[in-house]
């Protein structure tokens, strides 16, 4: 047999094949509105999922940047603060609470009792 009359053999024998199991199958099943309700809940879940994803990833990037820049703030600050005073010494405790007393500021009692106060720390 030749090519041609296997070929033809062949699509004539396919022809009734599909013929008879097109023939035999039942309608196609349509979509019903529940498949549609389905699908329409499922890809507005996916979409909810997606703006929840990105609003929490943007909101732990303004979270690490306002630490970031909180941390600057801080360190700034702590380089500008002036060093702690040191303590004042005796003679200038007992110089400042002479000017009080002098200037009338405090009474003879209270001098006698800082001084002494001061007096005692020594």
């Amino acid at each position: 047999m030749s090519f041609s009359k296997k070929f033809i053999g062949g699509a004539t024998c396919a022809l009734l094949l599909a013929t008879t199991i097109s023939v035999s199958l039942p309608a196609p099943a349509h979509a019903d509105d529940a498949g549609a309700f389905i699908g329409g809940v499922m890809a507005s879940r996916i979409g909810q999922n997606m703006r929840s994803r990105t609003q929490a990833e943007q909101q732990q990037a303004q979270a690490a940047q306002d630490q970031a820049y909180y941390q600057q703030q801080q360190a700034q600050q702590v380089q500008q603060a002036p060093p702690p005073a040191a303590e004042p010494t005796v003679e200038e405790r007992l110089a400042k609470l002479d000017k009080l007393a002098e200037g009338g500021y405090i009474t003879p009692e209270d001098y006698k009792k800082k001084k002494q106060a001061i007096l005692d720390e020594i």
